[in-house]
């Protein structure tokens, strides 16, 4: 009886190693450089006639959106529960407070339609978008052009929910756009940004493997 046997093992040469680290440092560049673009998607339309935006959009770049939209433009605000300090104010939702910040920043209350998604576990941006396309239908806008703010890496599930949530593709762009605070085009230089967009990617490959649930 053979307890131990010999077995022929294939390694790598010195060369070989050196082409599989060098293979690893071009990926891992090419990931650095190429995953944060790939989330922050822009691609809005040209003749939008609606903005919905996110409501957790931080002030400063709300302000600049407001500053940069043409008048007559219809708002359409979206978030679900305020988690910490909402049961202090009037508004309880993300979608009404982001509805009181366009209207301290002068847009008028009539063009702002504000769509409060339900309180959920899970897919809270599903949820918005479920939301919104029900506050359009109502309103019998559901179908015009309309253009999705949200922020940086967000912006390629946002849309792709969105998109399954309106079961329509050609009336909805999305635009992202530049968070302030942190530097996420250099996101490996940053802890938080780095869990920012390692986050959203985790997240946009989870909504791309389960598809099925969204329809």
């Amino acid at each position: 009886m053979k307890l131990i046997r010999k077995t022929e093992v294939w390694r790598p040469t010195r060369w070989g190693f050196l082409l599989i680290f060098l293979l690893i440092g071009v990926l891992g560049l090419g990931l650095s450089q190429g995953l944060y673009p790939f989330l922050a998607q822009n691609c809005p339309l040209s003749q939008a006639e609606l903005i919905i935006i996110e409501g957790w959009l931080p002030d400063a770049e709300l302000v600049q959106l407001v500053a940069e939209t043409e008048p007559g433009t219809l708002w359409v605000t979206t978030g679900g529960p305020i988690k910490f300090g909402g049961s202090l104010f009037d508004e309880k939702t993300y979608a009404e407070v982001t509805t009181e910040r366009l209207q301290k920043l002068g847009v008028s209350s009539e063009a702002i339609l504000t769509a409060s998604a339900p309180d959920v576990a899970a897919d809270r941006t599903y949820a918005s978008a479920l939301a919104v396309r029900d506050k359009l239908e109502e309103q019998g806008l559901l179908g015009r052009p309309a253009n999705l703010y949200t922020l940086g890496a967000h912006s390629r599930r946002s849309f792709l929910l969105y998109r399954l949530a309106f079961d329509s593709e050609g009336s909805l762009g999305v635009v992202a756009l530049e968070n302030e605070e942190l530097d996420l085009r250099h996101w490996c230089r940053s802890s938080l940004a780095f869990r920012q967009v390692a986050d959203e990617a985790i997240a946009w490959l989870y909504v791309q493997c389960t598809r099925w649930k969204y329809k």
